[in-house]
């Protein structure tokens, strides 16, 4: 009998070991949702290209720069596990990634509720 995983721990460091790479484009996805939720609360088309959103969240005065330079940092890690063929991704780098991308969310999800 296989066992699910019960928390965010456990589910990432499953999903680390097991396929990192699927584990980053998740929470990338993750990510992106949260980014377009806040737009949509705020009245901006959520069409804008990633980095249009990026420079709309820094000037946030609730988010900023530094925010914005998380994101395009994930969102960098992603492309490149994206697209390029022989990206090697360790477990701990792929947890990482998801604990960053949980951590933006929130950060997120405050703003747009404030």
């Amino acid at each position: 009998m296989h066992q699910l995983a019960t928390t965010f721990e456990e589910y990432v460091q499953i999903l680390a070991i097991e396929s990192p790479h699927a584990l980053i484009l998740d929470w990338w996805r993750r990510l992106e949702v949260a980014i377009n939720e806040y737009f949509e609360v705020h009245g901006v088309a959520v069409r804008s290209p990633i980095r249009s959103k990026e420079l709309a969240i820094g000037a946030d005065p609730r988010l900023g720069s530094e925010i914005t330079a998380q994101i395009s940092e994930l969102r960098l890690i992603r492309n490149q596990v994206a697209h390029e063929k022989r990206k090697q991704i360790s477990p701990d780098d792929a947890r990482q990634y998801a604990q960053k991308a949980s951590e933006l969310i929130w950060i997120i999800a405050r703003a747009q509720s404030s």
